[in-house]
């Protein structure tokens, strides 16, 4: 996939899913080069993943998730989507902190 091709992608998505990211992006005077860095980063981590021996769909479903098609930002009026957000931070923390040892 070429990089214009990604870099329309993105914008389509981050301004349909990501408005915040996007507001702050453009009052930086960053939203374009933004966009460029995430599709020329896809563009190579495709490549890469080809030469790997991925086809060109299944690289794109690895990579597009983690730069190009990113998670929504949470709706503040979803306080169900906030309280399993607030949850999984929980877990997550609980998870990097190493277990207690009980002193015997």
């Amino acid at each position: 996939m070429d990089r214009t091709t990604l870099a329309i992608m993105a914008r389509k998505h981050w301004e349909q899913w990501l408005p915040e990211k996007v507001v702050e992006l453009k009052a930086e005077g960053q939203l374009n080069a933004a966009i460029q860095v995430a599709a020329r980063q896809a563009q190579e981590e495709i490549q890469v993943l080809m030469q790997q021996g991925y086809q060109e769909h299944e690289a794109m479903e690895v990579v597009l998730p983690q730069l190009i098609l990113l998670p929504p930002e949470p709706d503040p009026d979803d306080w169900e989507a906030q309280e399993l957000a607030e949850k999984e931070r929980q877990y997550q923390e609980m998870m990097r902190e190493p277990p207690e040892r009980p002193d015997y």
